[in-house]
């Protein structure tokens, strides 16, 4: 299939799940959501527990066994989070401006003011989950000390509603496409599964290195997890040393 059969083949998907039944196009949406999550963190799981350390590559961060029963549970949390994912996803059908991006220079500057609102929202809403009237919320999140990749969506039903309404209010502020708001929905979840992987692919790389300072990755998320109130941010640490709850 070359590029403009695999463009026009994702348009016909997109429009025909726009045009479905809100019955079908919520169970497409669920199964989308469970596809990422299920195969982001198995994938995750059997590189950072397989290929990874076969071939030399990195180190565990948290070497404490991991229990069956956590993962089990992981699991369960994470398939009513797409659940509820899928059901708040329903509104992009009546929020997105078309089903496929337009010229470049749009999707740059949608691009752009997303990466924004989307690191200043998941600071905002993550700090507020550690307050004492919600903490009770996101405990659920927390009780992944040694966390896995499927740790990423073990959370509250109303911590997943939380998350879910990223896109929607965004889509207030500025329209964007169907096909935009897909991709970087896949790529937040996938980010979100790499950043609970518990695995330090450079464990030789200073964490005063110009990368490792400036973007969340696993060692820098697993502080918060230890210690519950820093390191707020999702993809990098800007908001986190603005508010000055950053540590390496």
């Amino acid at each position: 299939m070359g590029l403009i059969e695999l463009i026009n083949w994702v348009e016909l998907t997109l429009t025909r799940w726009m045009e479905m039944s809100w019955v079908g196009a919520w169970v497409i949406a669920t199964i989308f959501h469970l596809l990422v999550y299920l195969i982001g963190g198995g994938i995750g799981l059997w590189l950072t527990r397989q290929v990874w350390p076969a071939m030399g590559l990195g180190q565990e961060i948290d070497q404490t066994p991991l229990k069956t029963e956590q993962l089990v549970s992981e699991l369960k949390n994470g398939f009513v989070a797409c659940f509820l994912m899928g059901w708040v996803s329903l509104s992009y059908r009546h929020l997105c401006d078309g089903v496929l991006p337009g010229d470049g220079l749009t999707v740059l500057w949608q691009l752009a003011a997303f990466v924004v609102f989307n690191n200043a929202y998941s600071y905002a809403t993550h700090r507020l989950l550690h307050h004492r009237s919600l903490i009770r919320f996101h405990a659920v999140h927390h009780r992944s000390r040694r966390v896995t990749p499927f740790s990423s969506y073990s959370v509250h039903p109303i911590e997943a509603l939380i998350i879910a309404a990223t896109f929607p209010l965004f889509l207030l502020l500025i329209p964007m496409s169907l096909g935009m708001v897909a991709l970087l929905h896949a790529f937040g979840m996938l980010y979100t599964v790499c950043i609970h992987c518990n695995y330090d692919v450079w464990p030789t790389l200073s964490d005063e290195h110009w990368f490792k300072k400036l973007i969340n990755h696993p060692t820098y998320h697993r502080y918060h997890h230890t210690l519950g109130n820093v390191n707020f941010g999702f993809t990098n640490r800007v908001m986190d040393i603005l508010f000055k709850t950053n540590k390496n």
